[in-house]
């Protein structure tokens, strides 16, 4: 005759806590500063939003570029990274127009600034700025609404130049 199995499961929570004697104390405590700590952790240090990427093409070449499109993905940029492959970048997206400057902090390698205005037309650029040109601060001339990174050289070496535009291709 096969016995009814009974499972009890004890929720901790504070009001609880008293209840429970010594060790058993300790590591209820423990885990609940624990799993404090870790969603703590999670919302301050984690991205708020999934990275998308998306396809377009510049002066004929095709780009695989990661949008920025919150404060949080802006704010981390390419920063800590090692590189780009030769046809990546990103594409940082900005809720309104502005003169956005550009930084060098914590950048481990050189890039390609590009400037675009709201119809993806190419209106400023700065052209292999440097990780050691920190704390400089790199801003358009005019206001723009998109700004993409690209490798170091990769504007001189496809030939691009102010006016052109990026085509979204998704």
């Amino acid at each position: 005759m096969m016995g009814k199995a009974t499972n009890q499961c004890r929720m901790i929570s504070l009001d609880n806590i008293s209840n429970i004697n010594g060790k058993r104390r300790l590591y209820a405590v423990a885990t609940l500063i624990l799993g404090v700590l870790a969603i703590s952790f999670a919302t301050r240090y984690l991205p708020q939003s999934v990275t998308q990427h998306l396809s377009a093409r510049l002066g004929g070449e095709v780009l695989v570029l990661e949008v920025a499109d919150t404060n949080a993905l802006r704010k981390q940029g390419l920063s800590g990274r090692d590189g780009l492959m030769p046809n990546e970048g990103m594409l940082f997206i900005f809720p309104s127009k502005g003169t956005y400057g550009f930084w060098m902090k914590d950048m481990r390698f050189p890039i390609d600034i590009v400037w675009l205005d709201d119809a993806y037309r190419v209106v400023d650029v700065r052209e292999r700025v440097e990780p050691d040109s920190y704390p400089m601060v790199f801003r358009p001339d005019v206001s723009t609404r998109y700004t993409v990174e690209l490798s170091s050289g990769f504007f001189a070496k496809h030939g691009l130049a102010k006016g052109m535009s990026l085509e979204i291709l998704r």
